[in-house]
């Protein structure tokens, strides 16, 4: 049997698997969203649903909450503010709302200009 960091690893593993599968469910999506392990699994998890080419707005939303209480609370889940900025189901203003909130860095700052930017150029 496991010890218990084993059975943690092993649940992020899964959790990063089914997020990585572009045939995972909206659903299953969303319920992965409100899912903790460590902040390096949940920053990759976090990117993985707002790359996902199946997450809907809601998911999207629900992502953009999550990583908005991530940076509150100090995190850096920069890589997906970056993949959230790049989503067209979400406003640039909804995404903007993450700069000024306490662990955005300057450079995260002008990432996510750059990508907004970017995306309303095209």
């Amino acid at each position: 049997m496991g010890s218990p960091a084993g059975g943690d690893a092993s649940r992020a593993s899964v959790r990063q698997a089914l997020a990585a599968n572009p045939a995972t469910e909206p659903g299953t999506l969303l319920e992965l969203a409100g899912t903790r392990d460590s902040p390096w699994n949940d920053n990759r998890l976090l990117l993985l649903l707002a790359e996902h080419p199946r997450a809907d707005r809601t998911v999207l939303r629900a992502v953009l909450d999550v990583v908005a209480a991530r940076l509150a609370e100090g995190e850096r889940p920069y890589a997906a503010v970056l993949a959230l900025a790049d989503r067209p189901e979400l406003t640039p203003a909804e995404v903007r709302r993450l700069a000024p909130l306490p662990g955005a860095s300057a450079r995260l700052r002008s990432g996510l200009e750059r990508r907004l930017a970017f995306r309303t150029s095209r």
